[in-house]
């Protein structure tokens, strides 16, 4: 439980002091996101799941008699999460963002949460396709088609 504070306080820390610089790069400029835009967005996401697993630590009354097992599951799913990414860039340009960002999510939701086949194709589409509609449709940024040039 100790460990889990220090870790979270970390990272909340580290989450701050990102956030401030993120802001300082600019958020946007015009009608156009600025360099610390993701950042700005990415520190605080991070910064939120930190405070709310320090509080939560902190509420816990009594340690985890169980701990050396948890914490061998969790480093089994962190290299879940990175082969995941890593799976992720390199199939990036042949695959497309779209079928890309679908299959990262399957991958997530099956692998790692233990989801079932309905919720996880359901929120994997939803998830690539706000995210195709967001990135490609409203900011339009230039994102790899791939496979599916044909289609979108």
């Amino acid at each position: 439980m100790k460990r889990e504070i220090i870790i979270c306080s970390f990272w909340l820390l580290l989450s701050f002091y990102l956030f401030v610089e993120s802001y300082r790069l600019g958020l946007s400029t015009a009608n156009r996101p600025g360099p610390g835009f993701f950042p700005f967005i990415a520190t605080l996401g991070t910064g939120l799941i930190a405070a709310f697993r320090l509080v939560n630590s902190i509420r816990k009354s009594s340690p985890d008699e169980n701990s050396e097992l948890g914490l061998a599951g969790e480093a089994r799913l962190v290299v879940y999460v990175i082969a995941g990414m890593m799976g992720y860039a390199f199939l990036l340009n042949l695959l497309g963002f779209l079928f890309c960002t679908f299959l990262l999510v399957v991958f997530y939701l099956k692998v790692i949460a233990g989801r079932g086949w309905l919720v996880t194709l359901s929120f994997a589409a939803a998830v690539a396709l706000a995210a195709h509609f967001f990135f490609d449709v409203l900011l339009k940024a230039e994102l790899p088609r791939g496979l599916i040039s044909w289609l979108i």
